[in-house]
């Protein structure tokens, strides 16, 4: 296993941890189908979508270090869901970014817990530094949180693999969701 640190993003942090994001999540499915593709326009796309959410929605955001090198990030949030309509938004048109973005957004906000919870979300690892430990450190750092506050945490997916890995920290699926022929997860985790 490598070594590795965990600590909280600062300002000079903020560029490559939403890098490491878009890295990480570039072959997602949800992502490929909103962002029409896995190539690099498509993944400073990502990163300009990450770097919007540092900028603009306060999180706690835990870091992975190896040395002085990003190689995972992972943000919480506590958060009450908002009263949106249960309808899907129409699909203006559907090759445009924008509105796909808007739809898969407005489809995971649908269904976020409406007590107060911590939202787990975005979590990602460099693909070069998966499966040495830096995901699920980053998760038990979570847990810990959430379980300090004895508050419940959600978390969205869209890949396979990862409801497993949530199933090892105590989340279990609530329900599911077609988003663009995608399946998308939800779950939750009552603190322990």
């Amino acid at each position: 296993m490598n070594n590795f640190l965990i600590s909280f993003l600062e300002n000079k942090d903020v560029q490559e941890s939403a890098k490491v994001l878009s890295l990480a999540m570039l072959n997602n499915p949800m992502h490929i189908a909103v962002f029409g593709g896995n190539g690099e326009n498509e993944r400073a796309e990502i990163e300009k979508m990450f770097l919007e959410l540092f900028y603009k929605r306060l999180g706690i955001v835990f870091l992975a270090k190896e040395g002085k090198k990003i190689v995972g990030v992972m943000r919480m949030n506590s958060c009450v869901g908002k009263n949106t309509k249960g309808e899907s938004e129409e699909l203006r048109d559907e090759k445009d970014t924008n509105t796909r973005k808007s739809v898969w957004l407005r489809e995971w906000a649908i269904r976020d817990p409406k007590e107060q919870h911590w939202h787990l979300g975005p979590i990602g690892v460099l693909p070069s530094h998966r499966r040495l430990g830096v995901g699920s450190t980053l998760m038990e750092r979570f847990c810990e949180e959430v379980d300090k506050c004895s508050a419940s945490a959600y978390l969205e997916t869209d890949l396979d693999e990862n409801v497993s890995f949530y199933r090892k920290f105590g989340f279990e699926m609530i329900s599911t969701s077609d988003i663009f022929q995608i399946e998308n997860r939800y779950m939750t985790r009552e603190s322990k």
